[in-house]
């Protein structure tokens, strides 16, 4: 094993990532089949109706490149398609549309040193930004397909208007201009394979793809050119497990989105493995709020004597025994476990909870799972009172939620609180009942002399009253500070030498860069440099005198400048201490440093550029749901994950907020139940057994002082069929894995933007082609793609638009590095409402449809006289329409026409 140096990811000798790829040196095969094995629906080959008349004509895909059958250098020629060949449905194809592929096998690099990606030859230069920049040859126009009736039912009406209004007018649809794949190339684990050159051909119908729309067919393979409307719950869904028996269990209680693994059906050989051009990897959300969690209490816990997994619902009973479904060892079962707690009799095992529900928590024996007595629920605040901290106000929403929030915080009479304020000076205050607060003022914040920890610490139960009497006037007491400095990097030390006995958790509140005493920084962006980048930038696109892609930069300074807070990090890690950061104000923080005690130490980032408290009504709104939120959740105490596979596969690196403490195991000072982390995982043997099984088990003391185990299993087939893993892959959990590994690169591999936006393409285009190459089609103008997976291309396309990994100068460092470190922990849920949100119709809803539809996110879809919601996960948009019709202004918000409308009016309302 590798450790490399900052990154907290585990990572063996064998490349996860690669970027290099020897492109065009191969045979040519082209990318636009159609399988000869699959039939097609009886209801696409019936005729049209008689009094059918197809629509106007309409020109689409105006934008394509130069020059379609252009190579890279080292290319072998492709036999071109026909000009104006036509396709399955009549539709006439553009001239030359032609891919290429090879067979033979790149050179894999490993990640350290990193490789820096070789310069594009070919004419198209814009897939950087997926923008048309290309101009020259046009598509022949496009025979729109005659309406499906299935898509009746999914009819949203149009606003009633006045006859003398006008919709808002649409734009066709456009093919993008791109370039091809770069020679040096990103690749998963053990996905040795080449990549075609170039992707001109299929990145324009990218854009035709829509979402929330009902597919007429039902077929396993569809064909990405002709298929419109995807249906994307049906997409985002996991896909349905059919396990042989005896593994083919009805469980009490199963949540798959807990434990989710890439491929529901694994492949059976490495080989198999590379062949399908899909990560293997796990999506874990531990500690999420289940609905229905089973809790046992018992004092035997039963484990294998040899791999130590728990009894699980896949586990085989032989007379008094039972074999692991991990590492297959037969196990005496315990005459304890013939009692069922939950009834009260003595029986049949199977009917234990540990066998129904495939997540359960067992109360932990104290005798065999405490090293020491487990420690009380601690929190210490660290609060930023600079001048710019009480301009923002912050103070006074953080006294007011603190103060909702007090008598709710996680904790029993054994709970302990502390507070520490910093500006030049470090400021602790003492807290009594009946006392007045007493403030101890350290003003050498390089060398920290401590007041006694007696003083600082206290218990909330027996000083509830003059903790709330110290919130009332703290705000008060720093509202003439004019010091602007802040000396975080000193706060942050004293808050862990405070409570290093104890553990617990730092919640620091952050508003300008630490320039002063331990873990001081300089700013590393300039503003005005970033202005006139922008500026050239604008000016040479309008000129059109140069390639794109000769002026895009990489970004600059994503990675740490001091090693300080990552050691601090780690120093907190070893005492299970966890610090969470709070970042208000839009003024550059070198978020890419101060991360690191975050990252390390199992924490999270939470960014609100421009706040400030009078002129930013929603980010105000945000920071005191999210910090509400944040003081009242769950929490667990130090924890520690397991990750238990069976034969044949392993761990190959972990992705999250944590310390990784060995090859399958990481260490999490605190958990919570927002944060999800992410696996990959190696395929090192040859499969022998019908199911694999995987097991998650976390190990966290409560922070009522009790030590738990929470342990999730699932059971997975395994297949040869490369169509069958395709089938059953899981694209959700596939996009989560990729943001996490493309954050990765950039932040801890010393990777660049452009890598991780070409390897992310790279995976749509090899997943393409494997499938292509499977189904064994020869057929000209398709793209076939599973069914499960048809929306893969536009979920990446978004990725590459997001503020993480879009290019442009206009995304500030600090949002682009905060944007990275949500990505690393969100869930999946949340990750698919960043990406694509969902749009409601609200003018559609009526008495008879009171839900309201769910739209494509198209400017076409927008009518000038509706009213839509835009949900992303982390913000709520209202979209009034100017042409909405007074009724429905004064039902939605009680004003009788669109000009009183205002966001006073709005929040009213709400």
């Amino acid at each position: 094993l590798k450790s490399f140096p900052g990154n907290n990811s585990m990572k063996v000798t064998d490349p996860v990532w690669n970027s290099s790829r020897s492109a065009g040196s191969h045979p040519a095969n082209l990318f636009l089949n159609n399988p000869p094995n699959f039939a097609m629906p009886s209801a696409q080959l019936q005729p049209p109706p008689a009094n059918f008349l197809p629509p106007p004509l309409s020109i689409v895909n105006t934008a394509v490149p130069k020059s379609t059958t252009s190579l890279v250098q080292g290319s072998v020629p492709s036999f071109p398609v026909p000009s104006g060949l036509p396709s399955m449905n009549g539709l006439v194809q553009p001239p030359n549309l032609s891919t290429f592929r090879s067979e033979d096998l790149f050179t894999d690099v490993a990640l350290s040193p990193p490789v820096t990606a070789a310069p594009v030859t070919n004419v198209a230069q814009a897939v950087s930004n997926f923008s048309s920049s290309t101009f020259g040859k046009t598509f022949p126009p496009l025979l729109p397909l005659p309406d499906d009736p299935h898509f009746v039912k999914q009819h949203v009406p149009p606003p009633t208007v006045h006859p003398s209004g006008r919709s808002m007018s649409s734009v066709s649809g456009h093919g993008i201009g791109s370039s091809p794949i770069s020679e040096v190339q990103h690749n998963f684990t053990g996905l040795q394979y080449p990549i075609s050159s170039p992707i001109n051909s299929i990145i324009p119908d990218m854009g035709n793809l829509n979402l929330n729309a009902v597919s007429p067919t039902r077929t396993a393979v569809v064909d990405l050119l002709q298929e419109k409307h995807p249906i994307p719950l049906e997409c985002l869904e996991p896909p349905v497990v059919t396990l042989p028996r005896p593994y083919d269990r009805d469980l009490e209680s199963s949540d798959s989105s807990v434990l989710r693994c890439t491929l529901a059906a694994v492949p059976e050989s490495p080989s198999v493995l590379k062949k399908c051009r899909l990560p293997l990897g796990l999506i874990v959300h531990p500690f999420k709020d289940l609905k229905k969690l089973v809790m046992v209490e018992t004092s035997i816990i039963v484990r294998c004597r040899s791999c130590r997994a728990y009894i699980n619902p896949y586990v085989r009973f032989v007379d008094r025994n039972w074999n692991c479904n991990i590492c297959g060892r037969a196990n005496r079962l315990p005459d304890e476990f013939y009692y069922n707690p939950q009834t009260g009799k003595v029986g049949d095992p199977s009917l234990r909870p540990e066998i129904q529900n495939s997540s359960i928590e067992f109360i932990a024996p104290a005798h065999e799972y405490e090293n020491r007595p487990p420690q009380p629920a601690c929190y210490i605040f660290i609060l930023d009172v600079s001048a710019r901290a009480v301009q923002s106000g912050y103070l006074v929403i953080f006294r007011d939620v603190l103060l909702e929030s007090l008598r709710l915080l996680p904790g029993d009479n054994r709970t302990i609180i502390g507070f520490i304020a910093v500006d030049s000076f470090l400021h602790f205050f003492q807290l009594r009942e009946n006392l007045k607060p007493k403030e101890f003022v350290v003003s050498d914040v390089d060398d920290i002399v401590m007041p006694s920890k007696s003083f600082l610490l206290f218990y909330l139960d027996d000083s509830i009253n003059a903790v709330e009497s110290f919130l009332n006037d703290f705000p008060e007491r720093f509202a003439d500070n004019t010091d602007p400095k802040c000396a975080l990097g000193s706060a942050i030390t004293a808050g862990f030498e405070l409570i290093a006995t104890i553990g617990g958790r730092l919640t620091v509140f952050q508003t300008v860069l630490p320039d002063i005493g331990n873990g001081s920084l300089t700013s590393r962006e300039d503003p005005n440099l970033r202005a006139a980048k922008v500026c050239s930038f604008i000016f040479i696109l309008l000129l059109h005198t140069i390639n794109i892609k000769s002026i895009i930069q990489e970004v600059a300074n994503m990675s740490a400048a001091s090693d300080f807070y990552k050691n601090l990090a780690l120093k907190c890690t070893e005492r299970m201490i966890a610090v969470d950061l709070f970042v208000l104000g839009d003024s550059y923080v070198d978020l890419a440093t101060v991360c690191d005690v975050v990252t390390y130490s199992s924490g999270s980032v939470y960014y609100y550029p421009n706040f400030d408290a009078c002129s930013n009504p929603m980010e105000m709104e945000r920071f005191r749901s999210d910090l509400g939120r944040y003081l009242r959740r769950k929490i667990g105490f130090e924890a520690v994950m397991r990750i238990r596979l069976s034969y044949g596969l392993s761990v190959h690196s972990f992705f999250g907020n944590f310390f990784v403490c060995s090859s399958n195991m990481a260490k999490l000072s605190n958990v919570n139940p927002d944060s999800a982390f992410g696996v990959l995982l190696n395929l090192d043997e040859n499969i022998d057994q019908p199911v694999v099984c995987i097991q998650a088990a976390v190990l966290y003391s409560t922070c009522h002082g009790q030590r738990r185990i929470r342990v999730h299993t699932i059971c997975l087939p395994t297949s040869e069929s490369i169509l069958e893993i395709h089938n059953a892959a899981d694209l959700p959990a596939i996009i989560a894995l990729i943001s996490r590994m493309a954050v990765d690169r950039c932040l801890y591999q010393q990777g660049t933007i452009q890598m991780a936006r070409e390897a992310s393409v790279n995976a749509v285009v090899d997943c393409l082609y494997a499938f292509r190459s499977a189904s064994a089609s020869r057929e000209y103008g398709t793209l076939l793609c599973s069914r499960n997976m048809r929306l893969f291309p536009i979920f990446i396309l978004a990725l590459l638009k997001c503020k993480a990994f879009a290019h442009g100068y206009s995304i500030k460092l600090d949002h682009r590095i905060s944007a990275m470190l949500q990505f690393k922990i969100m869930p999946i849920s949340n990750m698919i409402l960043e990406l694509y949100p969902n749009l409601y119709a609200l003018h559609a809803i009526s008495e008879t449809n009171p839900n309201a539809p769910l739209l494509p996110l198209s400017f076409e879809k927008i009518d000038r006289h509706g009213l839509y919601l835009m949900d992303t996960g982390r913000y709520m948009y209202l979209y009034v329409g100017p042409g909405i019709s007074d009724t429905l202004c004064t039902s939605m918000f009680g004003v009788n026409s669109y000009k009183e409308i205002n966001s006073m009016t709005v929040r009213k309302e709400n």
